[in-house]
């Protein structure tokens, strides 16, 4: 098991799913966790739970798109945490799923603030805190480099959060930061939920029996920030990649 011992996370999105099996995988690996939904106690089971297990965590509401209170919300976390290594900008909407013609703007807008905009205010608001050692994980999507119908707002949103993560690794490399990209493929979540309910495109059919439990990718995350695949950042790295596989010890 990766050892985070004496750092301190932040995990956004992660009332379930992915961002859910983050926080419990880093403090299961020592690390303090701040476990952040939208809205006060959306983590509490989260954070039971990670308690429950002996490990160190709280519940801390951040409305990534609420641009406005990035800044302070960040402050509250660095101030319970007292300070901050990690940042993962994990959360997310897939709304509004539509094809042109049928998108609301207002909905597209405020994906983009929600997936890319609050991700790159998140980070802004840490970056001083984070140098000297620092780690920000954007967890990315195939959607980031791959069209796909009636997602005109997460795949624009994901790439261009693809395109920060690029950006804020080559600034950060001289501050001692460094940033990853991460597509975790396709996970039973709510979102995969939401996904068949809409009927649009290939990714609607695939059944859920077929989607993988968060717990691994999770395991990967832990590894991506630990220090020990700084020779990938700045990249979008995936479940499948070899250097990922072997860097797990999943093959040699």
């Amino acid at each position: 098991m990766i050892d985070l011992s004496g750092k301190k996370a932040l995990v956004t999105g992660a009332r379930g799913g992915l961002g859910a099996a983050i926080a419990r995988e880093f403090a299961a690996s020592n690390a303090h966790v701040a476990v952040s939904g939208r809205n006060e106690g959306d983590c509490a089971p989260v954070v039971d739970a990670i308690e429950g297990s002996g490990g160190r965590a709280f519940d801390l509401a951040i409305d990534v798109s609420d641009l406005q209170s990035s800044e302070r919300r960040l402050r509250a976390a660095v101030e319970r945490l007292g300070g901050l290594d990690i940042l993962v900008n994990n959360a997310a909407v897939i709304e509004p799923i539509a094809t042109f013609g049928n998108i609301d703007p207002l909905a597209f807008d405020h994906a983009c603030r929600a997936n890319l905009s609050g991700a790159m205010a998140l980070t802004n608001a840490a970056w001083r805190e984070l140098s000297g050692g620092g780690r920000v994980l954007n967890i990315l999507t195939g959607a980031a480099t791959n069209p796909l119908e009636g997602w005109a707002a997460y795949c624009a949103s994901k790439a261009g959060l693809h395109m920060l993560t690029q950006v804020a690794d080559q600034e950060g490399r001289a501050c001692g930061i460094r940033c990853f990209g991460f597509s975790p493929g396709m996970i039973d979540t709510a979102m995969q939920a939401a996904i068949r309910a809409s009927g649009i495109n290939p990714i609607s059919e695939v059944p859920r029996d077929q989607l993988s439990s968060p717990s691994a990718p999770a395991e990967v995350a832990a590894w991506l920030v630990s220090g020990e695949a700084d020779a990938l950042a700045g990249t979008m790295v995936g479940m499948r990649d070899r250097a990922v596989r072997r860097g797990m010890g999943w093959e040699v």
